[in-house]
């Protein structure tokens, strides 16, 4: 969620205390990374993919061990490197790198080599630093990536698809991550004409944009990306999950199903995508032993609604 005004710092806060940050479930932890393409089978039911969005790792070898004999699938950490040099191989070879925000350097960080990148975090959400001098939770905090039908924005995201394809023709883009902080659960695809005329500034902005990614896909598919268009170069939808009870977050990823089903479905047109929901928490969860088992509980339902679902992978 946060980082410095530009993509060259590091995310150096999470929302909620937890154990090892966030945890990223896309599917099963008990699959192995590099499956079938969404449109190679008919779906994903079962044969997901399970990883950890922290920054607990950074500068961490001994963590970085624990973390490799885990099984867990992937890690990342909302910047586009590891902050460390590991012994473990794993470090390098299950993270997933991000572009945080738009910025004209991010054709240079997408030359990337790794087999997924992650596109923006959360530009749909304003989330200046909680603290005097500290870091930005959200590139929606800024006007460039917050207006999600900006051109320059839709080049940029040209870019950084152009670049990382260059280096990796087979590998994975994974679209915006999308905080989703409208109550309506509308999963991205709501208002947002009243987006593109914020000056996300202290004194003048939006909360967040309800139809920030529905913008940005009416925007990106009027762009080449190589053989298609920069909207179908996404292999993958993601966004983030935050509530109190675990039938909360298993509405809005029906949601999600719903209104991005023709994404999904590879139907009238579209390259079939997937979904991974990368970062989720029950909110109010402070204490790490939870001792009343209630996270526990409200991570087991909600794996268990995501390993059955065929658009989860």
């Amino acid at each position: 969620m946060s980082s410095s005004a530009s993509n060259s710092s590091m995310r150096r806060a999470t929302r909620f205390a937890a154990p090892l940050s966030l945890l990223a479930v896309v599917g099963p932890a008990s699959a192995t990374s590099g499956g079938l393409r969404g449109a190679e089978r008919d779906g994903f039911a079962g044969r997901g993919e399970c990883g950890v969005a922290t920054n607990m790792l950074d500068f961490n070898a001994a963590a970085m061990q624990t973390f490799c004999g885990m099984g867990l699938d992937f890690w990342w950490n909302w910047g586009t490197v590891p902050t460390n040099i590991y012994s473990s191989s794993c470090a390098w070879e299950r993270f997933v790198p991000m572009i945080w925000g738009s910025d004209p350097t991010n054709g240079k960080l997408a030359k990337s080599g790794a087999t997924r990148l992650m596109g923006y975090n959360e530009p749909d959400l304003w989330g200046p630093p909680p603290i005097p001098g500290g870091d930005y939770l959200a590139s929606g905090s800024f006007a460039p990536t917050f207006q999600c039908g900006n051109q320059e924005l839709a080049k940029n995201w040209q870019e950084i698809v152009m670049a990382y394809k260059a280096t990796n023709p087979t590998g994975q883009i994974l679209s915006p991550s999308m905080a989703d902080a409208d109550p309506g659960n509308v999963a991205s695809t709501g208002e947002f004409a009243s987006c593109n005329a914020s000056p996300q500034t202290p004194e003048q902005h939006l909360p967040w944009c309800p139809g920030w990614l529905r913008c940005f896909r009416d925007s990106v598919i009027q762009l080449q990306c190589g053989e298609t268009n920069c909207w179908d170069a996404i292999d993958v939808l993601q966004f983030h999950a935050y509530a109190y009870t675990a039938e909360e977050v298993i509405e809005k990823i029906k949601a999600w199903e719903r209104e991005w089903a023709e994404d999904l479905q590879g139907a009238n047109g579209r390259t079939k995508k997937s979904l991974w929901m990368t970062e989720f928490a029950r909110a109010g969860a402070v204490d790490s032993r939870d001792p009343d088992g209630k996270t526990r509980a409200f991570m087991k339902d909600i794996v268990k609604y995501m390993r059955a679902s065929r658009y989860v992978s």
